[in-house]
């Protein structure tokens, strides 16, 4: 008996082919889904961090940073441009409130960067504003009108006439940090226009309150008042401005010779600071010991007079002292996020290593012809600075019985010549040692990525840089140099100073140069923190109120 053979169903293969598809086709769908919903997630996660630090800059900064550093970590990890700059703008505001300017204007000038990327208008605004800030609060005025003009051009070409009333109140302070008031008086009465147009009441209070100001220092004092009465009237309730108004018309008050009004508005500004949290709630305080002992002063008591100026250095000592541990905090923090970014590049270093590896010894290859070429240019560089070196100090000792006036001034430009080339020198090693040290560090880390006969070769190279590549040797060189153009200098300073170190000559030598702490620990291979605490010593040395500039102190000798 013959058995019947069942055969293949085209109909069923189609079907179930077809089903397949619909299956993967639902399972890309989820993925897509899943994908995008945790975008979102990281997203609203880093905006939430953002506006907390935002919320918190006045009055927590040190909170604030740590959760703007944590917005830029995930940020930054994510590639999510706008969130990544918008936690460098929090970062630059945190920094800005701490006094730590070079690490606010480092953010800014970041987050400039890429808002103007991605062509963010609005951002670009507000990062012009936050940088006239920075330069406001270190009385750079010619930088701050700069970039609070651009702020205000900006506004007003994006038709932001609200926004634009802000830039023009820092054109404003500006000219006032110049003493150029009455042209102040003017940007800050276009303001009152503007501000009084679209109901910014804190706005207007404040333009009053810097016309009153303005007044004060042309000696109006009535004026003033009037001023200060109306920016009261408009106030917001900001603890902080109202004790600003009342210390300012206290002192407007005690000129006049109205001493017990004086005293009553100093105790309100007094109460206004008790009250507040903020971090900027000591310069009021400052403020208000100081016009205190301008008022018992005047009325001939000279015992509550010392006491209040007594107070007044007290905090003031403290305001210092607070903004060192903050700087030692907010370092630590930029560390570890360095560390964080160190990280996600080896993670991505790790992913492309095989094509990655095809290339090593060609990338090796140029970088040695780069990095022999700059060591060739610097050897010749040397060689000629030293010849004009040793022309220079001959010329000088031939002709320094017999310089004229006009001699003199030739003299002093080509010394000026050579303070530039000198700071060109300094500016080129503290380069060429962050070239060289990335560059060993980049080769180690390729060095523990490679296959064992590669890693060997790598290691034989990383050494034999690291034997022939004396940095110290350069650093030298670069003193050397310095000691022999500013023989006066070193030997003015170690005369009125006998006590200092062979180091600590040589850190004036180049905070006289202008160089900037970040360049100084560049150049002599040492941590940032360790030139800040350098310079602390060096003031207190010198004996230098805080007052006065260490730059200005050191041009002096």
């Amino acid at each position: 008996m013959l058995t019947k053979t069942r055969g293949i169903n085209p109909l069923k293969i189609t079907c179930l082919a077809t089903l397949f598809l619909i299956f993967l086709c639902c399972t890309k769908t989820r993925a897509d889904e899943a994908v995008r919903a945790g975008v979102v997630h990281i997203k609203g996660k880093i905006n939430q961090l953002n506006q907390k630090a935002r919320s918190l800059n006045r009055d927590s900064t040190n909170q604030a940073i740590a959760y703007a550093y944590e917005a830029y970590l995930l940020a930054y990890e994510n590639k999510f441009k706008i969130q990544e700059a918008d936690a460098l703008s929090v970062l630059a505001e945190g920094y800005l409130y701490n006094d730590i300017y070079d690490l606010a204007l480092e953010y800014a000038f970041n987050a400039l960067e890429i808002y103007k990327k991605e062509g963010n208008q609005k951002q670009i605004g507000a990062i012009y504003t936050l940088l006239g800030w920075i330069y406001y609060d270190v009385e750079n005025a010619e930088l701050s009108l700069k970039y609070h003009t651009q702020a205000y051009e900006l506004y007003k070409k994006t038709g932001n006439e609200a926004q634009s009333a802000t830039s023009l109140n820092g054109i404003g302070l500006t000219y006032q940090l110049r003493n150029e008031f009455k042209k102040a008086d003017g940007y800050f009465k276009r303001v009152l226009s503007i501000a009084g147009k679209y109901k910014n009441k804190a706005l207007v209070s404040a333009a009053y309150n810097n016309l009153g100001i303005g007044s004060n220092n042309t000696n109006e004092y009535l004026q003033a008042i009037n001023y200060f009465n109306l920016s009261l009237q408009f106030s917001t309730g900001n603890l902080l401005s109202l004790a600003e108004v009342n210390n300012q018309m206290a002192f407007s008050l005690i000129r006049l010779g109205r001493y017990p009004e004086g005293l009553e508005a100093l105790k309100k500004a007094r109460g206004y600071i008790d009250r507040s949290t903020s971090n900027s709630r000591k310069e009021n305080l400052l403020d208000n010991y100081k016009v205190f002992s301008q008022l018992y002063k005047l009325t001939g008591d000279y015992k509550q007079a010392y006491i209040n100026i007594d107070k007044y250095n007290t905090v003031r000592e403290e305001f210092l002292s607070k903004n060192k541990v903050n700087a030692l905090i907010t370092l630590t923090m930029k560390r570890e996020a360095q560390e964080k970014e160190r990280e996600i590049k080896a993670l991505s270093l790790e992913k492309s290593l095989k094509s990655y590896q095809r290339n090593t010894l060609a990338i090796i290859i140029v970088l040695l012809f780069i990095i022999g070429f700059l060591l060739y240019n610097k050897l010749k560089t040397r060689q000629r600075k030293k010849a004009e070196l040793a022309e220079i100090k001959q010329q000088l000792i031939q002709k320094e019985l017999e310089l004229t006036v006009s001699d003199k001034m030739a003299l002093n430009s080509k010394l000026a010549f050579n303070n530039t080339e000198l700071k060109s020198y300094a500016l080129y090693l503290s380069h060429r040692n962050e070239l060289i040290t990335s560059f060993i560090e980049d080769l180690g880390a390729i060095a523990h990525s490679c296959q064992e006969e590669l890693s060997s070769r790598l290691q034989k190279v990383i050494s034999k840089f690291r034997y022939d590549i004396n940095i110290e040797k350069y650093v030298e060189d670069f003193n050397l140099q310095i000691e022999a153009k500013y023989q006066d200098f070193f030997y003015n300073l170690k005369q009125k100073f006998p006590t200092l170190t062979q180091n600590e000559i040589r850190l004036s030598a180049q905070i006289r140069l202008n160089l900037t702490i970040k360049e100084i620990a560049s150049l002599n291979n040492i941590s940032v923190k360790s030139v800040e605490m350098a310079r602390y010593r060096l003031r207190k040395h010198f004996l230098l109120p805080q007052q006065e500039n260490l730059n200005d102190f050191l041009k002096s000798f």
